[in-house]
Order: C-alpha cells, then sequence, then structure tokens
C-alpha cells in the first residue's frame, strides 16, 4: 500500500500551460523567466502582445510558446467576433451581420 501510494505520488504532472504576463516582445514573467518565447496564431494573422497582458504559455519541444492572450471582459454576444489593437483600432463582427470598423457601422445586405 505504501509502495504503491508512493509511486503514485511521482506520477503527478506538472501543467502543461501556464498564464504569465509579458514584459516584452519575447519574453514573459510567470513562475519563471521566459524568453525566446514564440507567438502561435492562425495562419495569416500576426500578432505582438503589449508588455503586461496576460499570455497563455504552453511548453513544445522547441521551448515556451504563447498560444494567445487571456481576453478581458467584454461585452461579445457568443458567434461575435472582435480585432483589436492596443492603440484602439477596432473591426467588430456582429451577429446581426453588420461590421463596426472604428465606431462606423456597415450594414449587411439584404438577402445575405
Amino acid at each position: 500500500m505504501w509502495l504503491s501510494k508512493k509511486m503514485a505520488g511521482n506520477l503527478r504532472r506538472e501543467p502543461t500551460a501556464e498564464v504569465a504576463r509579458m514584459t516584452g516582445s519575447s519574453t514573459a514573467q510567470g513562475s519563471g523567466e521566459y524568453r525566446d518565447v514564440a507567438l502561435a496564431a492562425p495562419w495569416g494573422i500576426a500578432y505582438m502582445p503589449p508588455d503586461a497582458a496576460r499570455a497563455v504559455l504552453v511548453n513544445s519541444t522547441e521551448g515556451m510558446v504563447c498560444a494567445g492572450a487571456v481576453v478581458e471582459e467584454t461585452a461579445l454576444e457568443p458567434g461575435e467576433l472582435l480585432l483589436f489593437s492596443q492603440g484602439g483600432a477596432r473591426i467588430y463582427l456582429k451577429n446581426s451581420g453588420e461590421v463596426v470598423i472604428n465606431g462606423q457601422v456597415f450594414a449587411a445586405e439584404e438577402g445575405e
């Protein structure tokens, strides 16, 4: 009994992901300092998280990778998408079919 408990205790795994604060373009601070953090995103999308962004880091065969940033509270409804930059530019795709670009609303065309 003691031996099986001891062996089971040794099998505990470390978390495979960590939320850390970005401290530079490719550095983050979490349970340790991470340098040369690669950024993962869907193909065709490039981004650079700002300093202090809460990033999700995962360990890979090539080192730590930022899989994205933790989204702060938003008023989005399920199915909506918001692209934004630290400088204030915004593109909001709404469920109604409207597209809002920096506050200017473009209505969906009839029949679409």
